[in-house]
Protein backbone atom coordinates (compact mmCIF):
# COMPACT_ATOMS: atom_id res chain seq x y z
CA UNK A 1 0.00 0.00 0.00
CA UNK A 2 1.09 3.55 -1.24
CA UNK A 3 -0.76 5.37 1.94
CA UNK A 4 -2.30 8.78 0.88
CA UNK A 5 -4.11 9.58 4.37
CA UNK A 6 -2.81 8.25 7.80
CA UNK A 7 -4.20 8.93 10.95
CA UNK A 8 -3.14 7.56 14.60
CA UNK A 9 -5.74 5.10 15.60
CA UNK A 10 -5.52 2.79 18.93
CA UNK A 11 -2.25 1.05 18.91
CA UNK A 12 -1.49 2.20 15.31
CA UNK A 13 -2.79 4.03 12.13
CA UNK A 14 -5.85 3.93 9.91
CA UNK A 15 -4.50 4.35 6.28
CA UNK A 16 -6.12 4.80 3.06
CA UNK A 17 -4.24 4.65 -0.22
CA UNK A 18 -2.94 2.88 -3.42
CA UNK A 19 -3.50 -0.86 -3.09
CA UNK A 20 -0.54 -2.93 -3.47
CA UNK A 21 -2.30 -4.88 -6.09
CA UNK A 22 -2.76 -1.95 -7.88
CA UNK A 23 -0.76 -2.01 -11.56
CA UNK A 24 0.19 1.56 -11.00
CA UNK A 25 -2.33 3.05 -13.04
CA UNK A 26 -3.33 4.16 -9.72
CA UNK A 27 -6.77 3.16 -9.73
CA UNK A 28 -6.99 0.44 -6.69
CA UNK A 29 -7.90 1.98 -3.13
CA UNK A 30 -7.62 -0.06 -0.06
CA UNK A 31 -8.12 0.35 3.60
CA UNK A 32 -5.93 -1.22 6.78
CA UNK A 33 -5.51 -0.82 10.52
CA UNK A 34 -2.14 -0.41 10.55
CA UNK A 35 -1.08 -2.12 14.01
CA UNK A 36 1.97 -2.39 16.17
CA UNK A 37 3.75 -5.68 17.35
CA UNK A 38 4.90 -6.78 20.60
CA UNK A 39 8.61 -4.71 19.29
CA UNK A 40 6.35 -1.41 18.96
CA UNK A 41 7.04 -1.27 14.95
CA UNK A 42 3.89 -1.60 12.44
CA UNK A 43 3.56 -4.99 11.76
CA UNK A 44 3.57 -6.51 8.18
CA UNK A 45 1.32 -8.44 8.19
CA UNK A 46 -2.20 -5.90 8.96
CA UNK A 47 -4.62 -7.01 6.51
CA UNK A 48 -5.04 -4.37 3.81
CA UNK A 49 -8.80 -4.09 1.95
CA UNK A 50 -10.76 -3.13 -0.80
CA UNK A 51 -12.91 -0.85 0.04
CA UNK A 52 -16.02 -2.78 -1.85
CA UNK A 53 -15.25 -5.71 0.44
CA UNK A 54 -14.46 -3.84 3.55
CA UNK A 55 -18.93 -3.12 2.46
CA UNK A 56 -19.48 -6.51 2.36
CA UNK A 57 -17.86 -6.91 5.58
CA UNK A 58 -20.16 -4.45 7.14
CA UNK A 59 -22.97 -6.11 5.28
CA UNK A 60 -22.51 -9.32 6.84
CA UNK A 61 -21.41 -7.89 10.42
CA UNK A 62 -25.05 -6.04 10.59
CA UNK A 63 -26.91 -8.91 9.30
CA UNK A 64 -25.05 -11.27 11.99
CA UNK A 65 -26.17 -8.25 14.64
CA UNK A 66 -22.31 -7.75 15.21
CA UNK A 67 -23.21 -3.45 14.53
CA UNK A 68 -26.26 -3.65 16.93
CA UNK A 69 -25.10 -0.50 18.78
CA UNK A 70 -24.51 1.36 15.71
CA UNK A 71 -28.41 0.97 14.79
CA UNK A 72 -29.92 1.16 18.08
CA UNK A 73 -31.01 4.68 18.00
CA UNK A 74 -28.59 7.51 19.10
CA UNK A 75 -30.12 9.40 21.90
CA UNK A 76 -33.53 10.55 22.44
CA UNK A 77 -32.91 13.83 23.94
CA UNK A 78 -29.51 16.04 23.25
CA UNK A 79 -27.30 15.57 26.16
CA UNK A 80 -24.63 17.85 26.57
CA UNK A 81 -21.42 16.20 25.31
CA UNK A 82 -19.52 17.96 28.39
CA UNK A 83 -21.84 15.32 30.86
CA UNK A 84 -20.84 12.26 28.70
CA UNK A 85 -18.27 9.24 29.26
CA UNK A 86 -15.65 8.70 27.05
CA UNK A 87 -17.45 5.58 25.74
CA UNK A 88 -20.51 7.14 25.38
CA UNK A 89 -19.19 9.97 23.31
CA UNK A 90 -17.44 7.65 21.03
CA UNK A 91 -20.70 4.83 20.81
CA UNK A 92 -22.88 8.61 19.72
CA UNK A 93 -20.16 9.47 17.55
CA UNK A 94 -19.98 6.32 15.65
CA UNK A 95 -24.18 6.61 15.53
CA UNK A 96 -24.11 9.90 14.23
CA UNK A 97 -21.40 9.00 11.77
CA UNK A 98 -23.02 6.47 10.72
CA UNK A 99 -26.21 8.45 10.31
CA UNK A 100 -24.48 11.10 8.08
CA UNK A 101 -23.42 8.32 6.26
CA UNK A 102 -26.63 7.24 5.02
CA UNK A 103 -27.53 10.91 5.10
CA UNK A 104 -25.29 11.52 2.41
CA UNK A 105 -26.61 8.49 0.53
CA UNK A 106 -30.02 9.82 0.83
CA UNK A 107 -28.68 13.26 -1.04
CA UNK A 108 -27.21 11.70 -3.98
CA UNK A 109 -30.09 9.37 -4.30
CA UNK A 110 -32.72 12.55 -3.54
CA UNK A 111 -31.15 15.77 -4.40
CA UNK A 112 -34.65 17.70 -4.67
CA UNK A 113 -35.02 17.30 -0.75
CA UNK A 114 -34.02 19.75 0.97
CA UNK A 115 -31.49 18.02 3.46
CA UNK A 116 -28.94 20.63 4.29
CA UNK A 117 -30.27 21.90 7.87
CA UNK A 118 -30.28 17.74 8.84
CA UNK A 119 -26.91 17.54 7.85
CA UNK A 120 -25.85 20.67 9.17
CA UNK A 121 -27.42 19.84 12.67
CA UNK A 122 -25.96 16.60 12.28
CA UNK A 123 -22.41 17.29 11.52
CA UNK A 124 -22.53 20.55 13.99
CA UNK A 125 -23.38 17.28 16.77
CA UNK A 126 -20.58 14.96 15.30
CA UNK A 127 -18.11 17.80 15.58
CA UNK A 128 -19.32 18.50 19.49
CA UNK A 129 -18.31 14.82 20.47
CA UNK A 130 -14.94 15.47 18.97
CA UNK A 131 -14.08 18.47 19.87
CA UNK A 132 -15.32 16.85 23.84
CA UNK A 133 -13.41 13.61 23.42
CA UNK A 134 -9.91 15.91 22.28
CA UNK A 135 -10.69 17.55 25.22
CA UNK A 136 -11.20 14.26 28.02
CA UNK A 137 -8.09 12.71 25.74
CA UNK A 138 -5.89 15.95 26.90
CA UNK A 139 -7.22 16.39 30.91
Amino acid sequence: MIPTHVIPYRNGELRIGWASWDDGSYTDRSIKYAYRDASGKISRGCPELPFDILIDMLIEAYSQGELGFLFSGGQKSTVDASKMTSGELNTERKQVAMALITLQKLMLDFPWVNWKDVYNTMGARLDQLKEELERQRGS
